[in-house]
């Protein structure tokens, strides 16, 4: 690892202090977390020959595996590819024997809208007023020397192994398709701790873009994203590509860092007790 990402990283974590707390069950019988996740680059990594053999690994995502739901999903209603104009003043026709109705009209039951439980809904993506890492992000930002390629902070209960389900991340720069940084990020419950199987590659979008590198001709193979987005699927080969493939107990309340020639992952687990439902009533 280069000196300047130590540098960064040294100060991070002295001005993380460790404060290691046990968590309880919630209400619905599981252990929640509140977890933090920033994974950046290491731009000087064409320096380094420790890569992996791709004849030797084969790139893959966990069974169970899911993408973070945007905070603002639950608010966005989708049109037609016909004329959205059109589709609107046609949706405002009364039925035979109804009157007109010019308000919005927002999706019905059949149509499953509902609004995002923040402090209840698992692996919705919260947002920066959620973020505890906005300076380390900023520092990170200002060395040259690194790039943040993803970063979120989101909910979850945290099971054990074999219940897990995993979490896709994608960063950086879009690449045919796929995105530079891919892979998943998976958090299980093992006796008093929380195990992190973080399975990441980052692409060397430059190699990629002249298609030829000095140091490695063999080609990787990028899986099909489990959930996909409009315009990015199937999979495709690059020259260059960087695996990380390592698991960490964690302490609750605690920074961890996750090192990595091509990449530093920020991690952070903190105890969150879920809200317990109200109940309403007009009597």
């Amino acid at each position: 690892m280069i000196r300047p990402l130590m540098i960064i990283v040294a100060a991070i974590l002295i001005l993380a202090a460790p404060s290691g707390q046990a968590q309880t069950f919630s209400y619905d019988g599981n252990r929640w977390y509140e977890i933090e996740v920033s994974i950046f680059s290491n731009e000087n990594a064409r320096q380094t020959s420790e890569r992996t053999n791709p004849a030797n690994t084969t790139l893959e995502y966990p069974e169970s595996v899911i993408a973070l739901t945007s905070a603002s999903a639950g608010f966005l209603i989708p049109f037609p590819d016909t004329d959205p104009v059109a589709s609107i003043r046609d949706s405002m026709l009364p039925e035979p024997g109804q009157s007109a109705n010019f308000g919005p009209r927002l999706p019905g039951p059949e149509g499953r809208f509902r609004l995002p439980d923040f402090r209840r809904d698992p692996f919705v993506a919260l947002g920066d007023k959620q973020a505890a890492f906005n300076a380390y992000n900023q520092a990170i930002s200002r060395s040259s020397e690194h790039r943040l390629l993803f970063h979120a902070v989101w909910r979850q209960p945290v099971l054990n192994r074999v219940q897990a389900t995993a979490i896709q991340v994608t960063g950086g720069e879009s690449l045919g398709g796929h995105y530079e940084l891919e892979g998943s990020l998976k958090f299980s419950y093992n006796i008093n701790r929380v195990d992190i199987d973080a399975r990441l590659w980052r692409t060397d979008v430059d190699a990629v873009a002249s298609q030829f590198s000095r140091q490695s001709t063999s080609a990787w193979t990028l899986p099909p994203l489990p959930v996909s987005e409009e315009g990015f699927s199937g999979s495709l080969s690059v020259p260059v590509l960087y695996y990380m493939n390592q698991t960490r107990s964690m302490i609750s309340n605690e920074l961890h860092f996750l090192d990595h020639p091509a990449l530093g992952v920020l991690v952070e687990i903190r105890p969150y007790q879920l809200p317990e439902l109200s109940s309403f009533s007009f009597d």
